[in-house]
């Protein structure tokens, strides 16, 4: 019953539902799991997750690394959700040429700390995560 969020999630799992009818059939299997979460997280278990190491680094990034060791420095410096992040977002582009553009259009929000989705104007009301806040700006900020 529980889904997968897509194809690199490793601990979250949800209900699909696209009408409301879909649940009240369900409300007893529903408790159910529920409780069994709640025994879980009680009990302290974790999801053992794939270590950053295991995750291929694209040649492009690494031949970026090779030049330009403050680069390698701070994407290291990155948490590891970050990293893979990146890497994912990197690694799935199929043409050599676009991989190289992703980390072009991503080096200046990696030397600074960023993640792929955290919000550099300062402004959005989810922090790390962007919520569109700098729309509304004026000015936008250069990266």
């Amino acid at each position: 019953m529980l889904e997968s969020a897509g194809e690199n999630s490793v601990s979250f799992r949800m209900f699909r539902f696209t009408a409301t009818e879909q649940i009240k059939p369900l409300e007893r299997l529903i408790t159910q799991y529920l409780f069994e979460a709640i025994e879980i997280e009680k009990a302290g278990l974790k999801v053992v997750k794939k270590p950053i190491e295991s995750f291929t680094v694209p040649i492009e990034l690494t031949e970026r690394f090779f030049g330009d060791a403050p680069f390698k420095n701070a994407f290291y410096k990155l948490t590891p959700g970050r990293q893979k992040g990146y890497l994912l977002f990197f690694s799935s582009a199929k043409q050599s040429q676009t991989r190289v553009d992703r980390i072009e259009k991503y080096y200046s929000r990696i030397l600074k700390g960023f993640g792929q989705n955290d919000c550099v104007c300062g402004h959005s009301k989810r922090l790390p995560g962007c919520d569109g806040s700098h729309k509304f700006l004026k000015q936008q900020p250069q990266l």
